[in-house]
Parts: structure tokens; C-alpha cells; sequence
């Protein structure tokens, strides 16, 4: 018979197969029965190894896919953090001028006899700010150490699934 042109090809024809001899002798259609039945089979076989193939990539690109993805959340939030981080730089800049021009001001409009007061003011203040901003740098460290393995994990859970496979 002529094989279909497919993926999945099978070479059996019902008309073919079952045609009578046309002497009544059985035997040569018994063996061209038989030689369909084992061609069909190896196409079967075929057809189920490219299957699991098939199903092999499916799953290799599936992982990768899940890789690729927990990539790309580590990146999003990364980048987030860093525009958080320079956005607070910008403030911090910003609160730095203002807040030196006000003391500037205020050292100049102040009457002397409230010197030292306003000196022990300026020194609490400076020393919260930086406390404020060393909290917040470990803040933001803790949270970028909480990230980096996050990732890890999972990238370590998809080659372990990878390999089981």
C-alpha cells in the first residue's frame, strides 16, 4: 500500500489487507495480513516513541519556562528596589538642602543666648535621621538578601525535578 504522509503514518488499507486470493489459497493471505499487522505495529511504536518524545521536550520547556519566569519576577522586583532606593536618595538630597538652608536661617535669625539649645536640637535631630537611615539601608539589604535566594530555591527545585524525570 502507499503510506499516508503524516506525522503519525499508518500503511494499513482495509481493501488491500482483506482482498481474496483470487486462486482460494489462504496462505499467502494469512502472511499479507500478518505483514500489514507488523506494519502497522511498527508504525504504532513509532508513533508512540515520538509521543513520548514529544512529551519529553513538553516538559524540558515547561521548566525552562518556570525558570525563565521566576527569573523575571527577581528581575521586576530588583529593579523596583533600585528605583526605590534612588528615589530615597533623591529625597534624602532634597531634605539635606532644605533642612541645612532652615539651620543656616535659623543660626542667623536666633538670638545668642539660645545658641547651645538650638546646637543639642540640631544634634538629636541629625542623630534620629541617622538612625532612621540606617534602618532603613538594613531594611532594604534584608530584603535584597530575601530575594537573591528565593530565585535560587526555585531554579534548585526545577533541575531537581529535571533530573528526576
Amino acid at each position: 500500500g502507499r503510506p499516508i504522509s503524516t506525522r503519525f503514518s499508518c500503511t494499513l488499507f482495509p481493501h488491500e489487507a482483506f482482498a481474496m486470493p483470487a486462486d482460494g489459497d489462504e496462505a499467502p493471505r494469512t502472511q499479507s495480513v500478518q505483514e500489514h499487522v507488523q506494519g502497522a505495529m511498527a508504525v504504532m511504536q513509532d508513533n508512540m516513541r515520538a509521543m513520548a518524545e514529544r512529551d519529553s521536550q513538553l516538559n524540558q520547556l515547561e521548566a525552562r519556562t518556570n525558570d525563565l519566569q521566576g527569573a523575571s519576577k527577581a528581575f521586576s522586583s530588583g529593579a523596583k528596589r533600585l528605583q526605590r532606593h534612588y528615589q530615597w536618595q533623591r529625597y534624602k538630597l532634597f531634605i539635606v538642602i532644605g533642612g541645612s538652608l532652615l539651620w543656616a536661617v535659623a543660626l542667623v535669625l536666633m538670638p545668642r543666648q539660645y545658641f547651645w539649645q538650638f546646637m543639642i536640637i540640631t544634634a538629636v535631630f541629625v542623630g534620629v535621621a541617622a538612625l532612621i537611615n540606617a534602618l532603613m539601608n538594613r531594611r532594604d539589604q534584608l530584603q535584597a538578601e530575601a530575594e537573591a535566594e528565593a530565585p535560587a530555591a526555585e531554579l534548585g527545585e526545577s533541575l531537581t525535578r529535571d533530573g528526576l524525570e
